[in-house]
């Protein structure tokens, strides 16, 4: 009669609609030493916790303390930041004159150049348009699961 018992409890265990009770059943039942053959892989699950607390850490874990280093990354930073504003401030920008923009006379010189210029700046966005592949593929992929 137990034994039917258990089977029926393990089936409404397996289901997810067991209570406290009946899983303290099961477990009582499983820590015992004989138990049927057709259900010794149970055995295992009941059992877990009590092998588990048997399992012990004794060592000691080590602790270190930090030291901050904080204070010597700020003043870093702060040098950083003096030694560039004290560069950028002594070195005056040139103004620009109109011989300095690159204006290209010669008609065949400047259709080379804007076409090397149209070609750089066409490999940098198609190098932009592959990313987008990935985007494309998430987008089908949501779109079979959420309909607009």
């Amino acid at each position: 009669m137990e034994l039917i018992k258990i089977e029926g409890l393990l089936a409404r265990y397996e289901e997810g609609q067991t209570t406290l009770e009946d899983e303290k059943l099961l477990k009582d039942y499983f820590n015992k030493e004989e138990v049927p053959p057709h259900l010794n892989e149970y055995k295992s699950l009941f059992t877990y916790t009590l092998k588990a607390r048997a399992n012990t850490f004794n060592r000691e874990v080590p602790y270190k303390i930090k030291k901050k280093r904080f204070a010597f990354v700020g003043i870093a930073a702060s040098i950083v930041i003096a030694i560039g504003l004290f560069v950028a401030l002594n070195n005056p920008v040139d103004t620009l004159s109109q011989q300095q923009l690159g204006t290209i006379e010669d008609p065949e010189e400047a259709y080379l150049k804007a076409k090397e210029t149209l070609l750089i700046v066409s490999g940098a966005l198609n190098f932009g348009k592959e990313e987008l592949t990935y985007v494309e593929e998430f987008d089908k992929a949501k779109n079979k699961y959420i309909k607009e």
